[in-house]
Parts: C-alpha cells; structure tokens; sequence
C-alpha cells in the first residue's frame, strides 16, 4: 500500500468516501432522467395497481452480488476492485431507491389526477413551509404542502404529494407552518420549479382550517412575526437584507405579519437582489454552514470559560443547531448543514477531531438514500459543493497566497476561490453567465458577515420578550448589510461584473474543463518552480539561478562596471 493511500485514510484526509457519495449522486440523477424519458414514452407500461416491486427484484440481487465482492475483495486486501465494487452497488442502491420513490410519486393519487387535465379538486393538505411571495403574477403568496387527502368523485383518496400553493391576500395570512387545511382550487401539473403539482386556490370558500400547527411551529411562527415587526424600523435596505442573511428570506418575500407600515419599495428590491446575483454574494442571503460554525464557536467557548465537560459541551452544540435550523427558513442547505453539523457535535463529544470531508459523503449518501430527490436541488448541490471545495482546497490556496498576502486575507481570498471553484459549474446550469467581480465582493464584506449574523441572529431571538433590545441588534445588523449594499451597487452595476457564457449541461462542461486546464497548468508551474528552487545536494543554501532578484542585481552591477570602466 502506497504512503498517499495510507495518508488519506488518517483523520481529516480521508477521501474514501467521496466517490461513494460521487457515485450515489450521479445514479440519482440520471435515475431520475431516464425514468422522466421512460414515463413520458411508455406511461402504458406502468402497472396501475401499486409500485411493481417485482421490477426491483434484479438491481436487489445484484446487489447482494456485488457485496459479496466487497467482502471477498476486502479478505483478499484488494484496495480498486473493491472501491469499484462499493462504487457499483452503491450505483445499484441508488438508483434503485430513486426509482421507486418516482414510482410512488408517478402513482399517487392527485399526480394521477393532474395528469389527465386541471381540474378542480378538494384536498387536504399539512403546511411544510412559511407562506412568502408568490413568483406569479395573479396570485400574492405561495407556500409548500403535503397532501394527505384529495376527493375523486366523491370519493377520498390517500395521497402524499408535494405541491405547490397559490393564493390571494386574504388567505395568505390564515396558513400557517404545520397547519393542515381543507383546500380547494385547480390542481394542475407544475410547469417548473421541483414541485410536482401546483394548486391554484380559488373558489367561494377555497380554505378551511382542520388541524391547528403543532407547539413549536406556532412558537417559531410568533417569533419569527416578532423580529419582522421589529426590523420594520431599519432602512430599506435594512428590511430587505438582515433577514435574508439571518433567517434565509429576503424581505420583500416574507409574508406573515399584518403591520401597516409602509411597504419596502419594490424597486428597489428587485435591483438589490440582482446586484448581489451580478456581483457574486447573493449566497449570503441562504442560511449555511456559516450559521452554524459562528454558533458552535461560541458555545465552544463559553464551554472552555466555564471549564464544562466536553460531552456536555457537545449536548449544547447539538441543541444550538437543532433550535437553530428551527428557527431559519427550511431549504436544502439548512438540511445539509444540520446534519453535518450533528456529525460534528458527536466527534466533539467522543473527544475525536471532525473530519469535513467524511461527513460531507456521509450525509450526501444518507441524504439521497432516504430522499432521492434532493437529488436535483440546486440548493443543496451549492451547498455541497461548496464545502467540498473548501474542504479540499482552502488550506492549500492559503498557504499559496499566505506568501504574497497577509494571513487574514489569505484565508479568506482562499475560502472564496474554492468553494466558488466548485460551485461555478453549478451556477452556470442555473443561469448561464460567471461573476466575475465575485472574488473582491466577498473579500470586501467577510469581515462584517460574522458581526452582521451574529446580532441579527440575537434579535430574531429577543423579538418576541424584548423588543427593544432587539431592535437595537437588528440596528447593528443592519450596517454590516449596509457595506453589503454599497459593495454590491457598486461592484454589480459595472458592465464587468458578469461574462455570459454558453448554457446547460454544454456550458456547465466548459467551465469544468476551463478549471481543469487551469488546474493542471498551476500545478505544472508550481512543479517546475519547486524543481529550479530546490537545495543544491552538498551545498548549502538555495541553487543560485532560481533567485531571479539576486541575478537581476548582479547583472545590473556587472553592467554598471563595464560602462564605467572599472575592472576591480
């Protein structure tokens, strides 16, 4: 066994379980497109009486086949044949689980329903996520529910569908996180966006309340109304972003308070949230790993201060980040971050040091285990991705830049190019131009990024029992965002700012390749570099010809006695 292979299985250098996780994604996804073409093409072909579990009888035994390859390959000390074996049957799990969760999607009830026309429909339905701003014209809020009912001639049938809610004002106030409703409106096929289903409310009693929302969804709900009602004292542009970078939610989108303040100018809004897209930090306004590393990092120290047990200390970690991801708006990153998170608390508690790269996979792999289609979330693929370029390459850019560079600034220029390294592909999918101002803009507000969420995060949990202080939080808050303002105006309105760039999957494949080819080429130059700087063998001090200065300066002075004369 190689002393690489054998680094890399030691602590915090363990990359044995990024092609696991590579692997699972990448049979996920295309799980899910080749049962999207399937279902289009031979929608006949599908049984109608449940999920045909008979058709996931071969992936099954091929992988029991292939974990017993594992096994033997593992009793032999075979090291590729068997990672290509996990690979493979991991390949096989994933799909498989895929499959069938759009199996089950596909034959529900209301999907079926909404297939052969929009109709109107009677559903009840549990509330998963705030109401915010509707993304359509016609209609003033949406929010996301889980069917549990729907009426089909008379009749009530079961159904566990996603969808997606639109309603006018009077009835966006009147849901609630973790209520369950009586609706009624038009069900049709969601025409994007993840949702599979939308429901377009309407009608002359289209809602119903049946089930009240659970304790603390009522708890966060209140609280969260609180510190909207105490930010409503800041600047417009105050009100847009302390709650977009300490809960998730820009300000122009949340909806949930009746307050008859003036309304934040939507002008203004819309040209905020393009200018930090332009500029490259609208990832600020998206609840991350950041939220929780700030916590965990006070909560270590308090421990240390008060000399508590470690175990103890990662009780409160854990909680911290359970009451934490309570209280943000749910997304993608959020789920991510938690669990790693919790993974974190636990080696904390067992006194062993966190290893970030291992937890990624492993929350990758459990993630699309038990919900394939995170799969195709884009929140949830930045995330990633981001912190797995942070992980790899941060402390190696660093340690580049730590020579030209203060070591503050080093890191934080590093942290920026890695993960924007590995996010970039992901962003071109999306929308089909690179930021190229993204680097400056994030060096120029990280030193107010921490501050600002910190004290948004402790007015959003003064709100509701002391307003005042809140209030005096979110003031502090809001001039770190004001830098965030200025920087963006700034930055994002010069024609610069962005590059178009060919779109999709072809465009996404470019910038890969680009980065690749950039790659190569450093680590081709920092090789030939390393090879002209190294110690000559026998004699001390460095090679003579790799000091540039030094040459340089002797030239110049043999010149100077050549011109003057002077042979001494």
């Amino acid at each position: 066994m190689s002393m690489d292979w054998a680094l890399r299985e030691q602590g915090s250098r363990d990359w044995r379980m990024l092609p696991v996780a590579l692997t699972m994604w990448a049979a996920s996804l295309g799980s899910h497109s080749a049962f999207a073409w399937w279902s289009e093409r031979e929608a006949d072909a599908l049984p109608s009486d449940g999920i045909g579990w008979e058709r996931l009888l071969p992936g099954g035994m091929a992988c029991l086949v292939l974990i017993l390859v594992v096994l033997l390959a593992h009793h032999l000390r075979m090291r590729w044949p068997g990672v290509l074996a996990v690979c493979i049957a991991t390949a096989c799990v994933g799909s498989m689980t895929t499959i069938a969760a759009d199996t089950i999607v596909w034959h529900d009830s209301a999907m079926t329903q909404a297939r052969q026309s929009s109709v109107q429909s009677a559903i009840t339905a549990t509330v998963t996520a705030p109401v915010v701003a509707s993304d359509q014209r016609g209609y003033d809020c949406q929010v996301d529910v889980r069917f549990s009912v729907i009426v089909i001639e008379g009749t009530d049938r079961g159904s566990v569908a996603k969808a997606r809610v639109y309603a006018d004002d009077p009835y966006c106030a009147r849901m609630h996180r973790g209520a369950a409703y009586r609706l009624a409106g038009t069900l049709q096929q969601a025409r994007y966006g993840r949702m599979p289903l939308w429901l377009l409310v309407d009608g002359s009693q289209p809602l119903a309340q049946v089930r009240d929302p659970p304790l603390h969804y009522a708890l966060i709900s209140r609280m969260q109304q609180a510190f909207f009602m105490v930010i409503e004292q800041l600047p417009d542009q105050g009100r847009v972003l302390v709650p977009g970078l300490t809960m998730g939610v820009l300000g122009q989108d949340y909806v949930g308070t009746d307050s008859q303040s003036m309304p934040i100018h939507a002008t203004y809004a819309n040209i905020l949230e393009d200018r930090f897209r332009k500029s490259g930090i609208m990832h600020l306004m998206a609840v991350s790993g950041g939220h929780f590393v700030l916590l965990a990092g006070l909560v270590r120290r308090l421990g240390r201060w008060l000399l508590m047990d470690r175990r103890l200390t990662a009780v409160m970690i854990a909680s911290m980040y359970v009451l934490l991801a309570a209280a943000m708006f749910p997304g993608d990153s959020v789920t991510r971050a938690l669990i790693m998170g919790m993974m974190g608390a636990a080696s904390h508690a067992m006194g062993r040091r966190s290893q970030a790269l291992s937890a990624l996979c492993w929350t990758v792999v459990g993630v699309l285990v038990v919900s394939p289609g995170m799969s195709t979330s884009y929140g949830f693929a930045l995330s990633s991705a981001a912190v797995l370029g942070i992980v790899l390459f941060a402390g190696r850019l660093s340690r580049v830049l730590g020579h030209v560079l203060p070591h503050s600034l080093a890191e934080m220029m590093a942290m920026t190019i890695a993960a924007q390294l590995f996010t970039l592909p992901i962003q071109v999918l999306m929308e089909p131009e690179l930021p190229l101002l993204s680097v400056p803009a994030n060096l120029l507000v990280a030193p107010f990024v921490g501050l600002s969420t910190i004290t948004g995060l402790m007015s959003l949990a003064l709100a509701w029992c002391m307003p005042w202080l809140a209030g005096v939080f979110a003031w502090v808050s809001s001039w770190g965002t004001l830098v965030m303002e200025r920087v963006a105006m700034w930055l994002g309105s010069n024609e610069m700012a962005t590059l178009p760039w060919k779109d999709g999957v072809v465009g996404a494949a470019l910038i890969l390749l680009a980065e690749l080819g950039i790659g190569a080429l450093s680590v081709l130059v920092t090789r030939q570099v390393k090879r002209v700087r190294q110690p000559e063998a026998g004699l001390p001090g460095m090679r003579f010809g790799s000091v540039w200065r030094v040459r340089l300066t002797l030239w110049i002075e043999e010149s100077r006695r050549l011109l003057s004369g002077d042979s001494s």
